[in-house]
């Protein structure tokens, strides 16, 4: 069963802080559609990067969605600032970049810098809403080192959302494993469901 087929009434992201950053405020107003439409109330919307700086250090938020390009280049430092920079709980927030550059240059700078996971714009509402699910469920480990602050660069063997390819064999036999039968059971989606109803934490 993929994640992108559970309707969207049994996510319920009513408790969730979400801080949506995106300077074009097209972008910004449909992903903030989207997210009213999963339940959310307590959106803070920046399209401005020194106001994003600001609410990062002044409130707690449990997913950030950000597309970085329409800052600038300055966009991509801060995701970088975000994770080297504050103290937790947002130092360790998710982060989903929802962007139209998706050249592999970009994406690879994306994953250095910190980010969770890397959507293409336009998206549609199953697509968000799937990989909202998958961040809440994924339980890669937060990593410092002198060069690198975020989740854990390796899938290991987590299961990639539906339509992304794996980097590694590894990933490519577990979604294999999905494609033959071996989809979430209930109790999986009731767990997911429950986590995401109070938080989005990897």
């Amino acid at each position: 069963m993929s994640l992108a087929k559970v309707p969207k009434a049994l996510l319920n992201l009513q408790k969730t802080s979400v801080l949506v950053a995106d300077a074009d405020n097209m972008g910004q107003n449909i992903i903030v559609q989207i997210l009213i439409g999963f339940g959310a109330r307590n959106i803070v919307r920046c399209d401005e990067l020194e106001e994003v700086k600001r609410q990062l250090g002044v409130a707690n938020f449990e997913l950030v969605i950000i597309d970085p390009s329409s800052f600038g280049p300055e966009g991509y430092d801060v995701i970088s600032w975000m994770r080297r920079s504050l103290g937790p709980p947002n130092r360790h927030a998710p982060v989903l970049v929802a962007t139209g550059h998706t050249a592999q240059n970009r994406i690879g700078q994306l994953r250095d810098v910190g980010a969770n996971f890397i959507v293409s714009k336009p998206m549609s509402p199953a697509i968000l809403l799937d990989r909202i699910l998958w961040m809440s469920r994924e339980k890669r480990p937060y990593i410092e080192t002198d060069n690198y602050v975020g989740p854990d660069r390796r899938w290991h063997d987590a299961t990639l959302p539906d339509g992304v390819p794996g980097r590694r064999q590894k990933d490519r036999e577990a979604a294999a494993r999905i494609a033959a039968g071996g989809a979430m059971s209930q109790a999986d989606i009731d767990l997911v469901m429950n986590a995401a109803q109070t938080t989005v934490a990897i």
